[in-house]
């Protein structure tokens, strides 16, 4: 049985306590305790399957092809199904020439933990990348974000070498605010996986214009533009050519909600086939906030782990660097003792990826106590992280309780977000969260610096690099990411 471990707020992705931009929750919106979407999740914590929905994977490496059987067919002339008819439309399916296997199709979901709090501080036009200079900013500091390139920052660092220039990072999730002035510079491509046909809700039209807010906020992270004209944050790699790949959608957070209330998710085919796109468009880096928990005792749920094996090899040998959240259940996903792991966290345990756990800010402790302070102490895990996902995976910045600060020293991180819809807060260009999700784009920026640096490195070589250069401490048993030396290494 797969045991989720719920301190405070501690759990699904969406165990919502936003704390963020311009517009705040009202009283009968803000939620009071930890909310998960029961149809996304089955009572042991795995990701319920999607009745009537299938992935059919080929045996000549071919894309994966979703299949509805009630709305579409593979091929007139291969198989007709009806809906509800899953056993036999899986039936028919697998015995089509050239199928190697198929599966059900399951629920995925964007990690983050948010919170409500105060509205943000007005952007200065005349001040650009204010929230960069403030103690806000500190996640991306500790990432490797800072350097001569930018007034009022640290005067050396890892942008004296580079700040991405060349290298496209591809934004796997919810879409991206496409007029943000600090995504639109490094806007290069927006398309979208999401069909709202397969997945219906009221809350979003499919396009790859961000409508939750989840997308926006990480890739602000990883790319978020510098200088003149932008915004107020800026990204760790803020030169980096930024690939929108949209696979996340808006949804109530449960039956009957209204979109106040709701979450960034979609279909573990949609993210399959958004790695393809990203090897199609010739992405350097994939990053990916967003996951599934997949039972291997079940009956295919060791043929999802080979599906993403496949697509992550495939991606790694077309020299993309993948890299994945490891998800906010608090889960010890490594099994016990000489039993394997029976649930594992997708994709950030598929083959080649480099799984990312969170730690928190330095200069502000982690405290679940109520009205904490910030106080200095050491970096640890935070509560809500996955962990026990592999020897080789390293933790950067996701934030922690507790949040006290619109503008200065704070556990959360500060990013941008969608005018779309910005989590449950509506309309707002900027907010802080905490999670997982920060975690992998962070890393994103960072594998994005070195790349540019090591443009003759392939995939592997560069997470080789991130992990080697990893700094160890006694607080953690993951070790932290440290962009400034991985870009000494030869």
């Amino acid at each position: 049985m797969l045991r989720l471990k719920i301190m405070l707020a501690a759990a699904l992705l969406l165990s919502i306590f936003c704390g963020c931009g311009q517009a705040r929750l009202t009283p009968e919106a803000e939620p009071d305790s930890v909310k998960v979407s029961p149809q996304l999740r089955t009572a042991d914590g795995a990701s319920t399957i999607v009745p009537g929905h299938f992935v059919i994977i080929y045996s000549d490496g071919r894309a994966p092809a979703p299949y509805s059987s009630a709305t579409a067919t593979l091929n007139p002339s291969d198989v007709q199904a009806q809906a509800l008819e899953d056993d036999a439309t899986f039936t028919r399916l697998s015995t089509v020439p050239g199928v190697d296997f198929v599966l059900r199709d399951r629920y995925v979901e964007g990690h983050q933990i948010s919170s409500p709090g105060n509205p943000n501080l007005p952007i200065d036009p005349n001040q650009p990348d204010s929230f960069y200079r403030s103690s806000q900013n500190w996640a991306v500091l500790q990432a490797g974000g800072y350097g001569a390139g930018v007034p009022g920052g640290p005067t050396f660092g890892p942008w004296d070498r580079t700040q991405g220039a060349g290298i496209r990072i591809a934004i796997l999730d919810s879409g991206v605010d496409v007029t943000h002035p600090d995504i639109a510079p490094n806007l290069a491509l927006s398309l979208t996986e999401v069909d709202t046909t397969a997945l219906p809700t009221p809350c979003d039209d499919g396009t790859p214009q961000d409508q939750q807010g989840h997308g926006t906020w990480t890739a602000s992270l990883a790319t978020g533009a510098a200088g003149p004209g932008t915004g107020g944050v800026i990204g760790v790699a803020p030169q980096a050519t930024l690939l929108n790949i949209k696979v996340l959608e808006r949804i109530p957070t449960s039956a009957g909600a209204q979109c106040t209330t709701s979450q960034a998710a979609g279909l573990l085919s949609w993210v399959l086939l958004g790695i393809n796109d990203a090897v199609t468009h010739k992405a350097d880096i994939v990053s990916l906030s967003l996951g599934s928990v997949v039972d291997l005792q079940s009956g295919d749920g060791a043929g999802w782990k080979a599906a993403f094996d496949r697509a992550t090899h495939a991606a790694s040998a077309a020299g993309v660097v993948v890299i994945a959240a490891v998800g906010n259940d608090a889960l010890d996903l490594s099994g016990t003792g000489a039993n394997p792991a029976r649930y594992i966290e997708l994709p950030a345990q598929a083959r080649y990826v480099l799984p990312v756990v969170a730690a928190t800010n330095p200069a502000c402790a982690e405290s679940l106590a109520p009205n904490a302070a910030c106080a200095p102490g050491p970096v640890t895990r935070p509560f809500y992280s996955n962990f026990g996902v592999s020897l080789n995976a390293i933790a950067a910045p996701g934030g922690s309780f507790p949040n006290v600060s619109d503008s200065g020293v704070n556990g959360w991180i500060r990013g941008a977000c969608s005018m779309s819809g910005c989590f449950n807060l509506g309309p707002s260009a900027y907010v802080q969260a905490m999670g997982t999700s920060a975690s992998a784009p962070l890393v994103a920026g960072a594998a994005a610096l070195l790349r540019a640096t090591h443009p003759h490195w392939n995939a592997e070589q560069t997470i080789n690099a991130l992990r080697l250069s990893a700094s160890h401490s006694g607080s953690m048993q993951e070790p932290q990411l440290n962009t400034g030396a991985a870009l000494t290494l030869p």
